[in-house]
């Protein structure tokens, strides 16, 4: 009787023990890295409908699981079996389909501006990136201590005005009063240079336009910093009465990252009267120009540029050992006349474009970024070339690599197969995967198609895919898939 007394219940210690390990599984999907996810997914549908419940609890509105955890309880939903997974299913891939709706109703209204490649914007974004650093550093070397905060907020990833703000307010010295907007645009008349450009990057951060006309005073008299700074913020502006003093210092200023932030300024304002200043920009002395206005040509989709663009590539390569123009042998230039030349399109691009894919001599990322291009162009030429090139197995595997990724911009039904047939691939199976979830609804009658694997790692892949995307056409056939 004593011992009865002092022993554990077996039945207590297995509900704790599945409560625990349906718990430890959940972490693991919010947490782990894809496979262990996948492997947890497996783990949590053997404990069907108690670990439904638990993951109907995280799946609910207001949980704080983001939008890519949330695709893999759902996928661990689907593995449990449970009756309830068809209406949490079907709500969740709903929520889907309307934000896609509503973006696309946004792109209609014009609320949405013109579509510009991807890989240019997050070129441009890198360029910003690079100059508020250098201008940070300039500012250290400068003033010291004094600006770490506003050096902290050039370097930060995610831009917004308020540390900008905060910086400039604490070191501007005024009695007068005023609303914080019309105390920043006083503070662009500080005697101290920092408290300029702090001003500066705030407006700009702000879209403030009364900020234009004392901006454009600031980039033509003031010293370089101040100028670099006014630059930057004018091109957030956005404002068209800055286009002809922007394109004066593009073609003048002898400091090359003034000039560097220029091109992009004007590329963000989007005036077609800087198109010759910056075509005669690809002939800098200095390569970041060079870059950065190549960058904003293929940002404005310039066709006019595609001949100059072209003369870059070819007066970098090497002829009869000589090379014509040694800074256009610059992989950063090269790599951002390739995007460019993918930004603009068209059959000229597009074989220039195919030569440098298939130029041992190229740098594997130029290479690489000309794959990408072609993808961007997504013409029936385009498309040859990259399948040839990814069909080549003797081709590098970075580049057959970037040839599967760039297909994968191409969005049409055959593409699509041919993305759906390499997932279950050890070398490119990832790259697919990227691939298909980019390709959106495109990809869904294929995907669906190929829920009926036998290959349950595919399986599992392919429904993964179909929940991102979230097309609701999706639902049935994934309920029907883990019946």
């Amino acid at each position: 009787m004593e011992s009865s007394g002092n022993a554990t219940n077996p039945t207590a210690l297995a509900g704790v023990s599945r409560e625990n390990m349906i718990i430890n599984s959940i972490n693991k999907l919010e947490t782990g890295d894809h496979e262990t996810r996948l492997n947890a997914v497996t783990e949590l549908g053997k404990f069907g409908k108690p670990a439904a419940s638990a993951l109907i609890e995280k799946i609910e509105p207001g949980n704080s699981s983001s939008g890519e955890i949330k695709s893999y309880l759902l996928l661990a939903l689907l593995e449990t079996g449970d009756e309830r997974a068809e209406t949490v299913l079907s709500g969740n891939l709903g929520e889907k389909e309307a934000s896609s709706m509503t973006a696309a109703e946004n792109a209609v209204d014009g609320q949405r501006p013109e579509e510009v490649s991807e890989d240019i914007v997050r070129a441009i974004e890198a360029k910003d990136k690079a100059m508020r650093e250098s201008l940070a550093r300039s500012l250290t070397s400068e003033y010291g201590n004094d600006t770490d905060i506003l050096e902290e907020a050039l370097k930060a990833e995610e831009q917004n005005s308020t540390l900008y703000t905060s910086f400039a307010l604490s070191n501007f010295e005024s009695g007068e009063n005023g609303n914080e907007t019309e105390i920043l645009l006083k503070a662009l008349k500080s005697e101290k240079g920092y408290v300029r450009v702090a001003a500066a990057m705030a407006l700009g951060q702000k879209e403030e336009k009364a900020a234009t006309d004392p901006l454009l005073k600031m980039l033509t008299q003031d010293y370089p910093l101040a100028r670099h700074s006014a630059a930057m913020a004018l091109g957030e502006l956005g404002d068209e009465r800055a286009v002809d003093n922007l394109m004066m210092e593009l073609k003048n200023n002898e400091k090359d990252y003034i000039r560097s932030s220029t091109a992009v300024a004007l590329g963000k304002i989007g005036s077609e009267e800087a198109v010759p200043y910056l075509i005669e920009r690809l002939r800098d002395t200095k390569a970041s120009v060079r870059s950065n206005a190549a960058l904003t040509l293929g940002k404005m989709g310039t066709e006019s540029a595609v001949g100059p663009l072209i003369d870059v590539l070819e007066s970098g390569k090497e002829v009869e050992g000589r090379r014509k123009d040694t800074v256009n042998t610059n992989a950063d230039v090269r790599k951002s006349v390739v995007l460019a030349l993918g930004g603009i399109g068209g059959a000229e691009a597009t074989e220039a474009l195919t030569g440098v894919l298939n130029d041992n001599k190229e740098t594997l990322e130029v290479r690489i970024a000309a794959a990408s291009a072609l993808g961007n162009i997504g013409s029936p030429e385009a498309v040859s070339t990259l399948r040839t090139v990814f069909d080549n197995p003797g081709m590098d595997m970075g580049i057959r690599n970037g040839a599967l990724l760039g297909l994968g911009k191409t969005e049409n039904q055959e593409t699509a197969g041919f993305f759906v047939e390499k997932l279950g691939d050890k070398d490119f199976g990832v790259s697919a995967r990227e691939a298909l979830v980019d390709m959106g609804e495109t990809a869904v009658n294929p995907l669906i198609e190929n829920l009926k694997t036998e290959d349950k790692k595919v399986k599992g892949e392919t429904a993964l895919i179909l929940i991102e995307i979230g097309d609701p056409r999706a639902v049935e056939p994934l309920i029907l898939a883990y019946q």
